[in-house]
């Protein structure tokens, strides 16, 4: 305003009685105290020939620019909430570029959390408490599973589905289970694959510190579900029991709950959904049919000869029947450990 007044040779106090306004909210506007309204806009546009869409745009930017100022003075006053993260994890994972506590660290970790605030953070992860379900004998860090959480939600909506169908779904239950008797490499490829013919994103995201999480379920729309998996034990029993357990969930409780599962085969008091789904899983890996060989093998596991043939009689990885009988203390835990085959998803991520 001040360059157009100056180049036409027009004072504030002429400008005033031109547009028909007073000097003192000329000078305000001038000043960048009163904001310069679409009205003002036109009536600039008459007296100094400046196009009304101007003003606004410069208006527009001037607010956006103070607000900023204003919001980098009040996240100044927030960094400490910075230290509730895991920031290593966040740099290692790519959503700040280092671990100073700076305000533009805090802004992109907010935009990476989809939030405004740390105070809109608190409610909205506080809201979500409610719905989820998770077993667990360790006290989770909320902030670190806030990541992890965010991390699958951010892979899951880039994944292309078909809509959710329950049928379409229990009808490749026999294709999925099939697949534990391949490599990581390969299922790692399918597994995805294969769900989105059902509607269900499934995504790997390695464990995180102190999340104490298997796995995870969360309807992001009502025709796509997310299916999160993490490598947190490193075992093939553990991925594929937490994999059919979440299947479990979305098969058996559909849109009711979002859940956030820890080790689902941890022993303690779970709820009724929890319970479901851990027989769900269990009746899958090792479905009834085999009730009585797996009666047999149980009382007299090894040699683990026998575990093998018993393994390729059901169709199943012997690192499951393996951890079955782990987790009935049929077995030792250091036992059995040549039929446990690891899951790393970093080294086994297939190329491209």
């Amino acid at each position: 305003m001040k360059e157009n007044l100056d180049f036409l040779g027009i004072s504030q106090a002429d400008l005033a009685r031109r547009a028909g306004i007073s000097i003192k909210h000329i000078n305000q506007i001038a000043q960048g105290t009163a904001p310069l309204t679409p009205e003002t806009a036109i009536l600039l546009e008459r007296v100094l020939d400046v196009p009304a869409d101007v003003w606004n745009s410069l208006e527009a930017n001037w607010r956006t620019q103070e607000q900023r100022r204003q919001d980098t003075e009040i996240l100044q006053q927030q960094l400490s909430w910075l230290d509730r993260f895991p920031l290593r994890e966040l740099v290692a994972r790519g959503i700040i570029p280092n671990r100073a506590k700076t305000v533009d660290n805090l802004r992109l970790l907010l935009e990476f959390l989809g939030v405004g605030t740390p105070e809109a953070a608190e409610n909205v992860w506080g809201s979500y408490k409610v719905a989820f379900r998770r077993s667990t004998t360790k006290t989770p860090d909320e902030y670190a599973t806030a990541v992890w959480l965010s991390l699958a939600l951010r892979s899951a909506r880039q994944v292309e589905c078909e809509p959710y169908r329950r049928e379409t779904l229990v009808a490749l239950i026999p294709q999925l289970r099939a697949l534990t008797l391949t490599e990581p490499k390969h299922w790692l490829a399918e597994l995805p694959k294969i769900c989105a013919q059902a509607g269900v994103a499934v995504v790997f995201e390695p464990a995180m510190p102190k999340t104490h999480l298997s796995g995870a379920t969360r309807w992001l729309t009502p025709d796509k579900v997310m299916l999160a998996l993490s490598d947190r034990f490193k075992r093939i029993d553990q991925f594929w029991f937490a994999f059919f357990h979440e299947v479990g969930h979305i098969v058996l409780h559909g849109k009711r709950l979002t859940f956030l599962d820890d080790n689902p085969a941890a022993q303690g008091d779970f709820s009724s959904e929890e319970e479901e789904a851990n027989k769900f899983a269990a009746d899958t890996l090792i479905p009834s049919t085999y009730a009585e060989q797996y009666r047999k093998l149980s009382e007299r596991p090894k040699p683990f000869s026998n575990i093998e043939r018993f393994a390729d009689l059901a169709r199943i990885a012997p690192g499951i029947v393996v951890g079955r009988l782990q987790h009935e203390r049929r077995l030792k835990w250091s036992e059995g450990h040549r039929l446990l085959s690891s899951v790393d998803f970093q080294a086994h991520r297939p190329a491209g």
